[in-house]
C-alpha cells in the first residue's frame, strides 16, 4: 500500500486542541507541555482596523506563523499519524 501525504498546506490545518492532545499522549514532560500548552490552548487574534482594536478572534487551527517550534509540532503530529497508518 503506498500512501502519498500532501503537508504543504498542514500548517493551517491542524486544529489546536489535537496538538495539546497528541503532545500529552507522546508523553512529552510537564514541564515543556506547560509551557506550550498556553500558546495553542484558546489562541485568538487580534486585528486593528484604522485604529481601533476590534474584538480578538478565536483560532481553531493552525501553527503560529513565524513561531520555531510550528515545525517541530508538525513532525510529531505527522509522526503520530504515518504511525496510525501503520
Amino acid at each position: 500500500m503506498i500512501i502519498l501525504i500532501d503537508a504543504e498546506k498542514a500548517f493551517d490545518k491542524i486544529q489546536c486542541p489535537f496538538i495539546i492532545k497528541t503532545l500529552s499522549k507522546v508523553g512529552r514532560e510537564a514541564t515543556y507541555l506547560n509551557i506550550i500548552k498556553p500558546i495553542y490552548d484558546k489562541p485568538t487574534a487580534n486585528i486593528i482596523l484604522n485604529g481601533e482594536k476590534l474584538k480578538a478572534l478565536l483560532l481553531k487551527s493552525g501553527t503560529r506563523q513565524g513561531c520555531s517550534l510550528s515545525p517541530l509540532l508538525l513532525n510529531i503530529e505527522l509522526e503520530v499519524l504515518t504511525t496510525a497508518v501503520r
